[in-house]
């Protein structure tokens, strides 16, 4: 029965996915003019029109210039402001529901290198029908463009590994993509790092193909160096915040331990109204004070707090737990089944596919360990790297029952490597 539904009607067909996906893309807009656009602004939107209007880069200009945030995002939102004006918030989070409608189309096309397109077509369902990546494209957070971003990354680390040898072309737009991946978010260079040495170690990648790659990277990252050094005499690789991170872990609001909760929720509102009038360096210094004096003598606390973040982090932000009917429906059901599913597909691939088990280790740890340090208090935090959590699951179930494998004939794999010049 299972089978003629899914040959018959064509579910994983990608032009009946196309249909749903092309609904969704609609449904999502409608929601967003119905609603009035209700998702929330941050310190990137602030930054955006500063830089739209003031042509400043700064979070609030009588503070001065910051380098409080990586500059993709604000960047890409600043066009809509500098274009549209007043209506800048509807045509950014319109062009962010364009851009998540794109998303299961890039696993799609990651897959289908792999000749598993039905399993990518499933996994594009499970992101499209996913309630959370619903609602978030209407808020104007990174998110919104790194999960893009990192799958055209994906896709292309995907083509030069499967690849005999790199083409010049693959390598360049491999080196661009990193370039501005890392302008995006900070909390993916080291595992980019990491994947792009495991091309050099695995001869995918000779070391001139390295080269041109990290050169190209470091031509479109350098310009945030040097601006952040010519306009506060410091070198800053990324961005500012760090003790403002860990300061935050310690915080009421952000905890469900109480053993963690150090640094009152007054001193969190003085320090919340206080960086609008005191530079971020100023600050980061008041935020590392105040850790310093909550943590003398209660190191091992950072421990526990390091295991209640991970915990956090996998299942909903601590805000979730007081507000039970509404996220107990809207989210954490939904999250403890998607981590048991998660599970049971790691169990499968440690019998049947070890590569693809480390790289998903490898990647859930990278994006889980910095929030052990700092601290996990957002949701987008997980959106970061849930959608891996997709097409891990799609996988697991492509592989494991065979009727999700009805007339899947071979793709046509993407073309590998682009003719003309390797570099050697």
């Amino acid at each position: 029965m299972k089978k003629m539904f899914i040959s018959r009607f064509g579910i994983l067909n990608m032009k009946t996915f196309l249909f749903f996906s092309s609904i969704v893309l609609v449904a999502k807009i409608g929601y967003s003019l119905i609603m009035g656009f209700p998702g929330g602004t941050f310190e990137d939107w602030n930054i955006a029109k500063n830089l739209a209007e003031h042509v400043a880069y700064a979070e609030f200009t009588e503070v001065g210039p910051t380098a409080y945030k990586l500059p993709a995002y604000s960047f890409f939102l600043s066009v809509y402001i500098y274009i549209f004006g007043e209506f800048g918030k509807e045509a950014a989070v319109i062009a962010q529901h364009i851009l998540f409608f794109l998303v299961p189309l890039q696993i799609i096309n990651i897959f289908r290198i792999f000749n598993k397109t039905k399993a990518g077509i499933l996994a594009g369902y499970f992101f499209i029908f996913s309630p959370v990546y619903f609602y978030y494209s209407n808020v104007l957070e990174i998110t919104n463009i790194f999960i893009p971003l990192f799958l055209l990354w994906i896709r292309q680390f995907v083509i030069i590994y499967r690849s005999t040898e790199a083409s010049r072309k693959n390598i360049i737009l491999l080196g661009i993509i990193t370039g501005v991946l890392f302008l995006t978010q900070v909390i993916v260079v080291p595992l980019v790092l990491v994947l792009i040495f495991a091309l050099v170690y695995q001869k995918k990648l000779r070391f001139s193909g390295f080269v041109l790659l990290f050169g190209l990277a470091s031509v479109l990252y350098s310009p945030w160096i040097i601006r952040n050094y010519v306009v506060f005499d410091k070198i800053i690789l990324t961005k500012t915040p760090f003790w403002q991170n860990i300061y935050l872990s310690f915080i009421p609001l952000v905890n469900v331990c109480d053993t963690v909760k150090l640094i009152p929720a007054e001193h969190d509102l003085y320090t919340f109204h206080l960086r609008k009038t005191v530079n971020e360096f100023e600050m980061e210094k008041i935020y590392k004070s105040k850790v310093v004096e909550v943590l003398r003598g209660k190191e091992e606390i950072f421990v526990l707090k390091a295991i209640q973040n991970a915990g956090i982090l996998w299942y909903v932000p601590s805000r979730y737990f007081y507000d039970k009917p509404t996220a107990m429906f809207g989210r954490q059901i939904f999250v403890i089944l998607l981590n048991l599913l998660t599970l049971f597909a790691l169990i499968y691939f440690f019998r049947r596919n070890r590569l693809l088990l480390y790289v998903s280790l490898l990647l859930f740890a990278a994006f889980t360990a910095p929030y052990m340090i700092g601290h996990a208090a957002n949701m987008r935090f997980k959106l970061d790297f849930e959608w891996y959590q997709y097409t891990l699951i799609a996988l697991f179930l492509y592989e494991r029952f065979s009727f999700f494998r009805v007339n899947d004939h071979p793709s046509e794999i993407v073309a590998e490597q682009s003719p003309g010049k390797t570099v050697s």
